[in-house]
């Protein structure tokens, strides 16, 4: 593994060529290019502001709209991560097949092009923060180090899935479709205090899901319950049902497993890539 990591250091230039590839290609024969990576996050925090100024009826929690983006800007980077990753090799036959590369470049490359949207738009909603007047806590310093949490977990995964899609091409659908479903399993346009009190003891097994304690650091970070709904915190009858809910052990399961998903992943993708010319 150490040498294999020397390998990717040696050939760093070319990750950061591939990432800057997947760059242009989205943004190709656009007029306004990179300038969309500011735009989209500004289009849809002014979109669902709107929309959520008129419909929302929430008594007990202001600004929805945050709540809302501080926990779909890092599912919008998994989703994309993935399913740009799970097709990166099959995608690049030629490269496969006639250049030799250390082939995990591929998938990190359509990883690398993702952070850099992510990063983006979690500074447009700081930004967007900060001009509203948010009351942010002594927490936001721990942002990248969430933010790192999620890349490690998402690295990990999208290398397993780009390996598997190369003998198996149904891998590639079955993200597609498994990734709308594992949306509505985490705590993102839905208070997790939903969940807790529907699923009562059960409710551990839905903190299993590493994407839902991912999800509710960020939403504990940015969106700042104790002052945006503070009900939540209140006892007696008035208290409502929390609107995040941090567990320690959900936490350090997810920190656990996806240290170990990055570790399989990079071994399972090594051992795979020696059959990748002959499939493909």
């Amino acid at each position: 593994m150490i040498e294999r990591l020397k390998d990717l250091w040696l050939h760093r230039e070319l990750l950061f060529n591939m990432t800057r590839k997947e760059l242009k290609v989205k943004y190709k024969r656009s007029v306004l290019g990179f300038v969309w990576s500011f735009m989209t996050p500004l289009i849809m925090l002014a979109v669902f502001s709107l929309v959520f100024s008129i419909l929302s009826r929430n008594k007990y929690m202001s600004w929805f709209v945050v709540y809302l983006m501080a926990g779909l800007f890092p599912w919008l980077f998994l989703v994309n991560s993935l399913m740009q990753s799970v097709g990166s090799v099959v995608g690049n036959p030629g490269l496969v097949k006639k250049v030799y590369f250390p082939r995990e470049v591929l998938p990190l490359g359509a990883i690398g092009a993702n952070i850099f949207h992510f990063v983006m738009q979690m500074l447009i909603l700081l930004v967007f923060l900060v001009v509203i007047g948010w009351h942010f806590s002594i927490l936001i310093l721990y942002l990248p180090l969430v933010m790192l949490l999620e890349i490690v977990f998402a690295t990990g995964l999208s290398m397993f899935l780009a390996a598997s899609n190369v003998y198996l091409r149904d891998v590639q659908h079955f993200t597609e479709v498994a990734t709308m479903a594992w949306f509505w399993l985490c705590p993102i346009v839905y208070a997790i205090g939903t969940v807790q009190g529907v699923l009562g003891k059960y409710f551990k097994i839905y903190l299993c899901n590493p994407m839902t304690n991912i999800v509710e650091m960020y939403q504990y970070i940015i969106y700042n319950p104790r002052v945006y709904a503070s009900a939540s915190y209140l006892s007696g009858p008035k208290r409502q049902p929390p609107v995040v809910y941090l567990s320690f052990w959900g936490i350090t399961g997810t920190i656990i497993v996806s240290i170990l998903l990055l570790v399989f992943g990079f071994f399972y993708f090594i051992r795979k890539e020696r059959g990748f010319a002959e499939q493909i």
